[in-house]
């Protein structure tokens, strides 16, 4: 996975009313579109700061990158035409992807229902 330092451009923010320990917004930046046997519409983000690995028996390891994928039909994040974008966020299994541009079900587990927003601030006002 590429290790990008700089978070000063996010793309966009995740961020999820439900809980997930995903409260506060999240800066992301794409990194690579991917598909599954079952879609071809996830995302690989890199995500600041980090999920605490903590609670998936990583210990102290953390979390940077994400998938994401619309939890509705007709929503898209190829492009992104509509704010918040409703999302499944899946965590990777697997550092070490075979076909960097296929992945298998089982690299990857959904750890959550999250939101994403265009910026910090709609991200901070929805979640009030």
């Amino acid at each position: 996975m590429p290790n990008i330092t700089s978070m000063s451009d996010p793309d966009f923010y995740l961020a999820s009313s439900e809980g997930y320990d995903l409260e506060a917004p999240r800066s992301c930046r794409r990194l690579k579109r991917v598909a599954s046997a079952s879609r071809d519409d996830l995302l690989i983000v890199e995500i600041d700061p980090p999920l605490s690995g903590q609670k998936f028996g990583l210990g102290d390891g953390k979390i940077r990158h994400v998938i994401v994928a619309p939890r509705h039909q007709g929503s898209s994040l190829f492009p992104i035409s509509e704010w918040p974008v409703f999302v499944h966020v899946a965590r990777l299994l697997t550092d070490n992807l075979e076909h960097p541009d296929k992945i298998e079900e089982c690299d990857f587990e959904s750890i959550a229902w999250a939101e994403l927003y265009r910026t910090e601030n709609d991200a901070k006002l929805k979640l009030m």
